[in-house]
């Protein structure tokens, strides 16, 4: 009896190292709980994305960075137009979030709001007149 309970315990463990809680993350898509947790509520593509936005800006600069995001946005094909609309509401709560924390870098960072927000709501120059 005591070895049928001992294993029971020990399948129950087992089990209890596969499972794996899934989540809604913050950008809306499924993740894994503990990756959310550990990556800013992000899921596994949109947390790359992030990484590689960042490292881009890092080694190339803020400029290469607009020019790199801009063209992608623009090239994406219209089927994935959800994952570009995830895409830049990630890149407008970040700069949202980084305007409070490096004002320094203020008129940047405004002229990267107004792009995105005028890529998610295009405007007509004519309405402007």
């Amino acid at each position: 009896m005591m070895h049928i309970e001992f294993r029971l315990n020990y399948d129950l463990y087992l089990l209890s190292l596969l499972i794996v809680i899934i989540m809604k993350a913050k950008c809306g898509h499924v993740a894994e709980k503990s990756y959310a947790d550990a990556h800013g509520g992000l899921c596994r593509k949109c947390h790359s994305n992030f990484s590689f936005l960042l490292e881009l800006e890092q080694k190339y600069g803020e400029d290469a960075l607009v020019e790199y995001w801009y063209g992608k946005i623009l090239t994406y094909p219209s089927e994935t137009k959800e994952e570009v609309v995830c895409f830049i509401n990630h890149l407008i709560e970040f700069y949202q979030q980084k305007l409070v924390e490096v004002p320094s870098k203020k008129n940047y960072i405004k002229k990267m709001l107004f792009m995105l927000h005028s890529i998610k709501e295009p405007f007509d120059i004519q309405t402007l007149r």
